[in-house]
């Protein structure tokens, strides 16, 4: 079969409650880069991979408050990018962070719980 030429990214597109809390999260704590924002949209990137905002204040989780879906950005050296981000990390409520760790699947990995509820995933394989 032949390969589809021409899409190069998958960008996730998150419903958030509050925009602005979103994008402090986004761009304040996990250093994204505010490429685009128009009203309740915004659209944001982090080493080429971007996210898209849409401010939804009435939409709701879940009924069971779980998450529906995680995020998932591969980076070359996830230790170093904990590193670097551990101090705005650490101003997060403990119920937004996962801190990092190996898991059984091969990957070394932390979560930070977005805006919407649901999980932004750093990983790497384990070396």
């Amino acid at each position: 079969m032949k390969p589809i030429e021409g899409i190069h990214q998958i960008t996730p597109f998150l419903h958030v409650p509050d925009l602005p809390a979103a994008l402090a999260l986004f761009c304040d704590v996990l250093r994204f880069d505010l490429r685009y924002r128009h009203g309740d949209y915004a659209y944001v990137e982090l080493g080429g991979c971007g996210l898209r905002l849409l401010e939804e204040p009435a939409r709701r989780l879940t009924p069971d408050g779980k998450p529906r879906v995680s995020v998932c950005i591969d980076v070359a050296d996830v230790d170093a990018l904990y590193a670097q981000l551990a101090p705005a990390l650490q101003r997060l409520p403990a119920d937004r962070i996962e801190p990092l760790k190996d898991m059984p699947y091969g990957q070394r990995e932390f979560q930070v719980r977005m805006p919407d509820g649901d999980w932004l995933n750093f990983t790497a394989p384990l070396r």
